[in-house]
């Protein structure tokens, strides 16, 4: 990666936007796929809102996952504007002039920042959802009074954990770099100078995503094997397919974990691959952002159509004493 600001170059401010150019057609191709997802998301959480808000009665959901699936949700679309608007966006030339003519500033820093820290909510909400649906397995006679307690105790605590990992840049300046490798001068990408004791993030972020990775793994191994215990007892087809749901949106989470794996292990350890590796992460991101939410509609039974029976319906005759 690039080392050298161009914030106050002549050459950058001077740069003139050219709308055709692969990076800005790999930052318009994923429109495709991201647009229709943001509108699955949206009616997840319009249901959400009626399961929840309005209070209605849901045999088949528990409200404490659905909550931190919609947090996940929210997590993953926070994150995906944040890599637009640092990796995506810079990379296709539209912010250079702008971006070169600015000085080293925090609000650059933010842009950054942000990325960062929905990097690490939505590594951290898989492993709420995998330890919310150990509970009905283990402990079903205080599922609500556990369920609800973790979660009013854990979403918190997920808000504020990225803040002790990303403190070294709370001092730094954001700024401006060119993308080396194959890319055109004026693609370019939002990143940090001056951090305290010129600590970096990657350490942090490696040893996150190995812990949380492992963590997240056995709960579900540990999951699987007591539902394939459970697999022959009395449960409603509703039930199982709710199991079902939750299972596979959950490994889809995982997705974002492997990505983001790859790129800290090849930026500390290769780092002259790193730029060409931030070429394809985004759409392991999106991977995440995508899956989630359409493994999560597409199977789970709270977004079928209930079948509406009309309240009045005429007895079919069935003998001749009803025939007038």
């Amino acid at each position: 990666m690039n080392n050298v600001s161009i914030n106050g170059d002549e050459r950058y401010i001077n740069y003139k936007f050219n709308p055709f150019i692969i990076p800005v057609y790999a930052a318009a191709f994923p429109l495709i796929y991201l647009i229709p997802t943001v509108f699955i998301i949206l009616k997840i959480i319009r249901v959400y809102i009626g399961v929840i808000i309005g209070k209605q009665k849901d045999t088949i959901m528990n409200p404490n996952v659905f909550t931190v699936i919609v947090f996940q949700l929210s997590s993953n679309f926070l994150y995906m504007l944040s890599d637009y608007s640092t990796i995506r966006l810079p990379s296709t030339g539209i912010m250079t002039s702008w971006c070169a003519s600015q000085q080293p500033n925090h609000g650059l820093k933010i842009l950054f920042f942000s990325s960062v820290y929905f990097n690490y909510t939505t590594m951290l909400f898989p492993t709420l959802l995998s330890a919310l649906r150990l509970i009905p397995v283990y402990k079903p006679m205080k599922l609500e009074q556990l369920c609800s307690r973790l979660v009013r105790i854990c979403i918190p605590l997920i808000l504020i954990y990225p803040f002790f990992f990303t403190f070294p840049i709370f001092p730094a300046l954001g700024d401006c770099r060119q993308l080396l490798g194959a890319y055109p001068f004026g693609s370019i990408y939002v990143y940090w100078s001056h951090s305290w004791f010129d600590l970096k993030l990657s350490g942090f972020l490696l040893c996150n995503l190995v812990f949380w990775l492992i963590v997240c793994t056995i709960m579900n191994i540990v999951l699987y094997r007591k539902l394939e215990s459970l697999r022959n007892k009395n449960k409603s087809c509703k039930i199982r397919k709710a199991e079902i749901s939750l299972t596979l949106t959950t490994i889809s989470m995982l997705s974002a974990y492997i990505t983001n794996l790859a790129l800290v292990i090849v930026a500390i350890y290769w780092p002259f691959l790193a730029v060409y590796l931030v070429a394809i992460r985004p759409y392991g991101s999106d991977c995440d952002f995508v899956l989630v939410p359409w493994m999560f509609y597409l199977t789970h039974p709270i977004f079928k159509e209930k079948e509406i029976v009309p309240t009045q319906m005429r007895r079919i005759p069935t003998d001749n004493s009803d025939v007038p």
